[in-house]
């Protein structure tokens, strides 16, 4: 079976593909692979010659204008990700302000509705009824607004700046 792994890997050629080129049947080639038959000297020269072809390629230079399109597509994409990142991060430090905001002025009235509550005879009747109201409402903003809803924002803050950081490394390196 390490003989089917080590060949297989090597070659990368699907098994119905290689037994084609070797003009072998499918069975025979995978019977080859797993040790228990051999191929036919004509089959055996042919996947020789390949193996040598394979050999002679690994010693060749890599096509340098190949590799400089390669690493400019690498590049590009790479700037294309700090660009999504940055406007990421643009937009969750609006929403972590947002939401600190509006957690502000939602306890802002609560605290003074129960003020307002507690002073209940200096304020009229249909004031009064109002109130609830109001701190229910702001009590709603503080929950859809919480510490950890604030805190989700900053991490998500973190995250994509640790991003950034890693995008451009990598940018530097190319």
């Amino acid at each position: 079976m390490k003989k089917e792994e080590n060949l297989g890997a090597l070659l990368g050629i699907p098994q119905e593909e290689m037994a084609l080129l070797l003009e072998v049947n499918r069975v025979h080639w995978a019977l080859f692979l797993t040790g228990r038959r051999s191929l036919p000297t004509a089959a055996l020269l042919k996947l020789t010659e390949m193996l040598t072809l394979l050999k002679e390629s690994d010693t060749e230079e890599p096509d340098a204008a190949v590799l400089k399109e390669e690493q400019e597509q690498i590049k590009q994409y790479i700037e294309e990700e700090i660009i999504i990142n940055q406007r990421n991060q643009r937009v969750a430090a609006d929403e972590l302000e947002r939401c600190k905001k509006r957690y502000q002025s939602a306890q802002n009235a609560v605290k003074l509705t129960d003020a307002l509550i507690a002073k209940g005879q200096q304020i009229g009747k249909g004031q009064q009824e109002l109130l609830p109201g109001i701190k229910s409402t702001a009590q709603n903003v503080l929950q859809k607004n919480s510490l950890l809803v604030q805190e989700q924002y900053t991490i998500k803050l973190l995250v994509l700046q640790q991003k950034e950081t890693v995008l451009r490394q990598r940018l530097l390196s190319k």
